[in-house]
């Protein structure tokens, strides 16, 4: 396809400094329950009976009277299918998310051979998800991937205050997380004139005639980094029948500090061609001329023109890293389980604190070790809290079999404005089962379970909302339908010594 640039400013005489903003992820959707797969079929509802398996670690820390005596080990894992999906409202089109399968392991042990004390150490990945698109995405320059892979390792202690009746207990965190962000690069967006004093608000090249969506070159960011935090627990059982149970887990702060931050030319510069007379060369030339550029003719493409922005020492060069933060939110969970005969009813509410993501900065670095304002922003959020209520029942029979049911619903903390490629969250209803049957006389125990996360769809954007454009109206912002669906299969498997 050919396409013509449009006149330009006479002050556009090299290549203009180009910024290319990614977003940044940790919140709900990248946030997992599936910890355990006997805590998966009882759909979260886990802290007031939590199961006996060293996942109680992280469900109650305090829950002693669930853990199994003498020393045991518990492994398993998690597959997560995930389908998503954008509606796009002025041309109709369907563009299919491309997530990979999520495969979140679990593994822990704990060692109860003291009076009323429990030492234990678990291992699980509370975040750790991957939003995706095609190429084709229109939504591509605002995130075309964000991927968060989050490792919790908490060593815990807890100990019975009053035997058989009340128990606390207290967990360290150590966390360990990467991430990686892709997005590409819109044309359109970039300054053909940087804002100065006699125009404040720049020149785009959008302003000078390129379509909105022309994309020049592709970003990604890729780093690592660390944090700490606790998780707290208690148990009570009021009566044999009623107990009730809560734990709260802190914030853990992340840095990635010094990420790799690469920036490619994109192959679909070469679908721009321009003509041999066209004005835009003819305002170019004379200073790609004046640097020792080469003059761009008639056949010449949009990569010829921002080449030069990829080279060292350029806005786009090689070399440069960038710094993020993501604050991994607290959690709060507390409720109440009934068990009679061999039947136990949980009915449980969480409260993920979601409200500290408020905003994310960014900040970009050259190969030189000077700040690239070019590049460096921050992005608006403005997330509140999630709330949640969970509902899990266990049946055992007589052999010791146990089958579970549970469901729960969680709202989303992402506001109508901020329902993004990065992240496109919204309510969820999940739906769950499973079985676990114990072997060679109860030394044994293997758990399966399934999951079904179901939403009734939200309306969201393709375009990055920046602080100029906070003030816009959903309306405006908002222009299209997302939807999404999962499937969780998990199993994990006890051993006692």
């Amino acid at each position: 396809m050919q396409t013509r640039a449009a006149r330009v400013a006479a002050a556009l005489i090299a290549p203009a400094a180009l910024a290319a903003p990614l977003g940044g992820a940790g919140a709900q959707g990248f946030g997992l329950n599936e910890i355990g797969t006997c805590a998966i079929a009882k759909a979260g509802a886990n802290t007031s009976a939590p199961c006996a398996d060293a996942t109680s670690l992280y469900w109650n820390p305090g829950a002693v009277a669930t853990v199994p005596q003498g020393t045991s080990v518990y492994v398993g894992g998690s597959l997560i299918d995930i389908s998503g999906r954008f509606r796009q409202d002025n041309t109709g089109r369907t563009f299919d998310g491309t997530p990979p399968t999520g495969v979140p392991p679990f593994v822990g042990f704990t060692v109860r051979t003291v009076p009323r004390l429990v030492l234990g150490l678990v291992g699980y990945v509370p975040y750790g998800l991957t939003s995706q698109w095609n190429d084709d995405f229109p939504g591509r320059f605002a995130a075309q991937k964000a991927a968060l892979q989050t490792f919790y390792l908490q060593p815990t202690a807890a100990y019975e205050l009053v035997p058989g009746r009340l128990s606390v207990g207290a967990g360290a965190v150590a966390a360990y997380s990467r991430l990686e962000l892709r997005q590409a690069l819109d044309f359109s967006t970039q300054f053909a004139v940087a804002p100065n004093a006699a125009n404040p608000a720049g020149v785009t090249f959008g302003q000078l005639g390129f379509a909105s969506g022309t994309e020049f070159g592709r970003a990604r960011v890729r780093g690592s980094g660390t944090g700490v935090g606790y998780n707290l627990g208690a148990h009570a059982r009021l009566t044999n029948r009623i107990s009730l149970g809560a734990r709260y887990l802190s914030e853990v702060r992340i840095r990635y500090d010094e990420a790799d931050a690469t920036f490619t030319v994109s192959p679909r510069t070469g679908d721009v061609v321009f003509r041999g007379n066209d004005p835009l060369l003819a305002q170019l030339n004379p200073g790609r001329v004046a640097v020792g550029l080469p003059a761009l003719g008639a056949g010449s493409t949009l990569a010829d023109l921002v080449l030069p922005n990829f080279f060292p020492g350029r806005p786009l060069g090689p070399g440069q890293t960038a710094s993020a933060r993501v604050d991994h939110p607290a959690q709060l969970q507390a409720g109440a389980s009934y068990t009679g005969a061999r039947n136990t009813l949980s009915v449980e509410y969480a409260n993920i604190m979601y409200s500290t993501f408020d905003q994310l900065p960014v900040t970009f670095t050259t190969a030189e070790g000077t700040p690239n304002a070019a590049l460096t922003r921050t992005v608006p959020e403005d997330y509140r809290d999630s709330h949640g209520v969970r509902v899990g029942g266990e049946h055992r029979t007589r052999g010791g079999v146990a089958g579970r049911l549970g469901f729960s619903y969680i709202r989303t903390p992402a506001p109508d404005q901020s329902v993004t490629p990065l992240l496109p969250d919204m309510d969820r209803y999940n739906f769950s089962a499973g079985v676990g049957v114990p072997l060679r006389g109860g030394r044994y125990v293997l758990d399966a379970g399934f999951l079904r996360v179901e939403t009734e769809g939200r309306r969201g954007r393709t375009a990055e909302r920046t602080t100029q454009t906070a003030a816009q109206t959903v309306s405006t912002l908002n222009n299209g339908f997302y939807e999404l669906t999962a499937n969780v299969f998990s199993v994990g498997l006890k051993a006692r010594f």
